[in-house]
């Protein structure tokens, strides 16, 4: 469960993980939805939404950081479920939402 996943995390991994789990992340296509961004695209692709699928697996932005991610984790790191559930997943996403520093504002260092 969530709970027992999360239960000696620190409250802003917990937080970033819940925000991630509920699509409710501060990305772009979640916060023009909330008024909070002018536009729902990738600051990166212009013509792409930037939620969860595209700032995790997607965006050439972050290609580096994304290689970095797979090396570590193998195919698992296509998987958005492995990457938000998985006890051994959780460090290695830690690092990459850090090397991308696009949570930074919200986050600061997870």
């Amino acid at each position: 469960s969530f709970i027992k996943l999360t239960k000696f995390y620190p409250k802003h991994l917990t937080g970033l993980l819940m925000c991630l789990r509920t699509h409710h992340a501060p990305l772009n296509q979640h916060l023009h939805r909330i008024s909070k961004s002018l536009t729902p695209s990738c600051p990166h692709c212009p013509n792409t939404d930037e939620n969860i699928h595209h700032y995790l697996l997607a965006c050439p932005h972050y290609q580096k950081e994304h290689h970095v991610l797979t090396n570590a984790l193998g195919r698992k790191a296509s998987s958005i479920p492995y990457l938000l559930t998985d006890e051994s997943a959780i460090p290695r996403l830690t690092r990459y939402v850090n090397a991308t520093g696009r949570m930074k504002t919200t986050f600061s260092e997870v």
